[in-house]
């Protein structure tokens, strides 16, 4: 049984009522120390951590939301059991088809490539209201998944291309 980032899905309606609404040219650099990773992002994100029984042990989906505008900006990943084995393609397309599941949203693009030495999948999706453009990182046992969401007709490719640049992690 494949696990993924699914619970980012059941927690982005919250983010959207809760989440920070400032907009600022000032971003700040965020660092998480259980996540091994910093991005840059708008505002202070909020934290939301979800652990998932299954017939394959616990999962922990930790995600960390920034609100600007009608801007969203997610930082999600998650750590499985230590005796889930799963294999990193089917792991990439697997968070991809549940996120666009979830959200019953439409494959617009994907395309897999290689970012700063790990497998990557970058792709967009759109519902009728938003466009959600996302990368997803496989580095040792965790996937990472990158997700900027913005109204549907708006695009923002200085400001989402900020962020996912920005994203550094430690194996």
């Amino acid at each position: 049984m494949k696990r993924h980032l699914l619970a980012l899905l059941v927690l982005i309606p919250s983010t959207l009522l809760f989440g920070q609404q400032r907009s600022s040219n000032t971003w700040v650099k965020f660092t998480s120390e259980p996540g091994r990773f910093s991005a840059l992002l708008p505002v202070e994100p909020t934290q939301q951590t979800e652990t998932t029984p299954s017939d394959h042990g616990d999962y922990t989906t930790h995600m960390f939301v920034a609100k600007s505008g009608s801007k969203i900006y997610i930082v999600a990943w998650v750590d499985y059991d230590p005796s889930f084995q799963f294999r990193p393609n089917n792991e990439l397309d697997a968070n991809r088809d549940n996120f666009i599941r979830g959200l019953k949203a439409t494959l617009v693009s994907s395309h897999n490539l290689t970012l700063k030495g790990y497998q990557a999948l970058e792709f967009t999706a759109e519902t009728t209201e938003a466009t959600f453009k996302s990368r997803v990182f496989i580095v040792g046992r965790r996937p990472y998944q990158l997700v900027v969401r913005t109204d549907k007709g708006v695009e923002d490719k200085e400001n989402t291309m900020r962020f996912f640049e920005s994203f550094t992690v430690k194996p």
